[in-house]
């Protein structure tokens, strides 16, 4: 089944160009289809910078020949005016697999089309607004775009409105061609009823834009309907931003893709992939770099609860998929800038979580893996770029977490007890934390990259350390968390977790013989028994109160088994993700127990994936 992006209300397909963010949405409340951009936001991507009232901005149309209204919310009063069928949603994709956004869909004879994207080098969204008849016949058709603000603190003229978020947020909006907007009763601003004006600085505000109706060719789409927004720190900025935009608007779509497609150009190039494959890879890659704001820092961009939040881990997951797949440039940046958030925490560990505007911890549960991931992510930059330099900036940090692994370990010989990978595990739900393999493994291989880079820089004493440090782990793994070669959650319980898979694959430390048993014990009780997929862990307490598939650990597995060279069924699992995926190629995080998707276009574990599996397939059996 494919899912619809904003079936789960958490759920967007993101547009960003770093500057500016866009959330678009395909299921509103009670799952009502509709094709709106839910939220926009400017710097920092933080929920406090959201710049539209709730209902956000949608479309509503008339075929001037037909009785039936494009409009998803039955908000014209109108006789007859909302018989027939439901909006169907007909595609959903980025364009090329780059960063515009293209929705088709349709209601009784009204074909409706929207591209949206934001301009590089800008503070602005664009949506496009096209209309077609369902049966190729010539027509006249009425747009009305709308859009809610939270306010408007000023009118410039009768198609420029100004909204003012806080001191240094600003939002201008209008359409071009030029048309009167319209504030107050939306239902009366289409039909042509009177209308009782309200636009207030305090008070969210209903605006329409009246376009003039437009021709209908046969066969063909409208001429579009440019609905701009532009933010900036100040009225003046936002106006200039805006007259900037509007200046190159006929270009504007082209230019995007051109952008798109020249920084895809640096991407690593996987031969004779099927075009669905192909169109994922591309998707994938464009994501990421959405996920990066200007300064470099990797952000969430898919669902609410974590909006604004840089999470060490995700980030340097994102950092590290970005160097792997060619774009080491981003990858420096966004090292250097996820680096830049970390506060050492009172007993020296680093703090895995950060607001991106306060730039202050925003923790919720206690994990040691901090360090090792760290590490890892370091080392898998810097191996790749080769600059010494990296290693001679980060020595403090890397120092900080060698030493950290290696004066953290309890009489067991593993890390103190934490709650793993997984945040929603702990006292805080009723679980005890535990001497974690996970943390343990990836202490463990971020010591031997510390070791690499150690040398690389000539502190060889310090590399045998490292090395000597990373076996003593592994020996302890062993010991206390290995049962018949079935490598366990932790040293406490014989329950899986399918964060181990990573060790036979991303992080190759564990030896083959434990590879078999392990896999095949996860496949037996880690996999959903009715809609496939894999748990992230058994018996797991979540947040969420249920087990349901993650698609991240569907790909580990999937990757632990073409490293074992099960190549068929690794496809199997690639492809239930694939085939869980939206129309446009977004990947959700997990599914609910109710069956909707959450956290659809997570870059950090769904989407790289994507590029970490097909770059794994490409390594091991394409390039021989």
């Amino acid at each position: 089944m494919h899912y619809f992006i904003g079936q789960n209300q958490d759920d967007h397909a993101p547009i960003s160009n770093g500057d500016v963010l866009a959330w678009l949405q395909q299921y509103d409340a009670g799952c009502r289809p509709v094709d709106k951009i839910s939220q926009l936001f400017f710097k920092y991507f933080d929920i406090s910078s959201s710049l539209l009232d709730k209902p956000g901005s949608y479309v509503l149309a008339k075929d001037q020949s037909e009785k039936v209204w494009y409009d998803p919310y039955g908000i014209v009063r109108e006789e007859l005016g909302q018989l027939g069928e439901i909006i169907s949603l007909d595609r959903t994709q980025y364009l090329h697999g780059y960063g515009i956004y293209e929705v088709v869909s349709h209601k009784g004879n009204t074909v409706v089309r929207t591209r949206t994207w934001a301009p590089p080098n800008s503070n602005s969204v664009i949506r496009s607004i096209e209309v077609k008849t369902l049966r190729n016949n010539p027509s006249e058709a009425s747009i009305f775009p709308v859009v809610h603000l939270k306010n408007i603190v000023q009118r410039i003229n009768d198609s420029l409105f100004i909204s003012r978020i806080s001191e240094n947020q600003w939002l201008a909006t209008t359409v071009s061609p030029s048309a009167e907007g319209i504030t107050g009763d939306v239902s009366k601003a289409v039909t042509g009823g009177q209308v009782t004006l309200f636009e207030h600085s305090l008070l969210p505000v209903s605006l329409v834009f009246t376009i003039p109706p437009q021709t209908i060719p046969a066969s063909a789409y409208s001429k579009p309907v440019y609905q701009v927004f532009a933010a900036g720190a100040s009225k003046e900025e936002a106006l200039q931003e805006l007259k900037n935009t509007l200046a190159q608007i006929g270009q504007s779509e082209q230019q995007t893709l051109q952008e798109w497609h020249a920084w895809y150009k640096e991407t690593i190039r996987i031969d004779a992939l099927p075009p669905k494959l192909e169109y994922f890879w591309r998707t994938s890659n464009t994501l990421l770099k959405m996920s990066l704001q200007r300064d470099g820092t990797p952000i969430m961009i898919g669902f609410q609860p974590y909006q604004g939040n840089v999470w060490i881990r995700d980030s340097l997951w994102i950092t590290s998929t970005l160097a792997l797949a060619g774009h080491l440039e981003d990858a420096v940046r966004a090292l250097y800038a996820t680096l830049g958030y970390l506060i050492k925490r009172p007993d020296g560990n680093f703090y895995f979580a950060y607001n991106v505007v306060t730039r202050l911890p925003s923790e919720h549960a206690f994990e040691n893996d901090t360090t090792g991931i760290i590490l890892y992510g370091i080392w898998q930059v810097w191996s790749l770029v080769r600059d010494h330099k990296i290693i001679h900036d980060l020595w403090p940090i890397i120092s900080q977490s060698t030493e950290w692994i290696l004066q953290n370990r309890d009489s067991t010989g593993l890390i103190l007890p934490d709650a793993g990978i997984w945040e929603t595990f702990g006292p805080h739900l009723g679980e005890q934390f535990e001497h974690m393999t996970w943390t343990s493994a990836i202490s463990a291989f971020g010591l031997l990259k510390a070791a690499e880079m150690a040398e690389a820089i000539h502190e060889n004493e310090k590399a045998t350390q490292f090395r000597q440090g990373a076996n003593e782990l592994l020996q302890a793994i062993s010991k206390h968390n290995v049962r018949n070669g079935i490598v366990t959650r932790s040293m406490e319980t014989k329950f899986l977790d399918a964060s181990v898979t990573l060790f036979f694959s991303e992080f190759p430390i564990f030896p083959a013989e434990w590879s078999g048993p392990t896999l095949k014990a996860i496949q037996q009780r880690l996999t959903d028994p009715f809609i496939g997929g894999i748990w992230r862990q058994e018996s797991l307490t979540t947040e969420e109160g249920d087990l349901k598939p993650w698609f991240g650990p569907t790909f580990w597995l999937g990757e632990a088994l073409l490293v074992n060279h099960d190549i068929n069924l690794a496809w199997k699992y690639f492809n239930h993700n694939y085939n869980n995926s939206s129309f446009c190629g977004l990947i959700p995080e997990l599914l609910y127990s109710r069956g909707r998707p959450r956290g659809i276009g997570m870059p950090s574990y769904s989407q790289s994936g994507v590029i970490r599996s097909l770059l794994l397939y490409k390594n091991l059996y394409v390039r021989n």
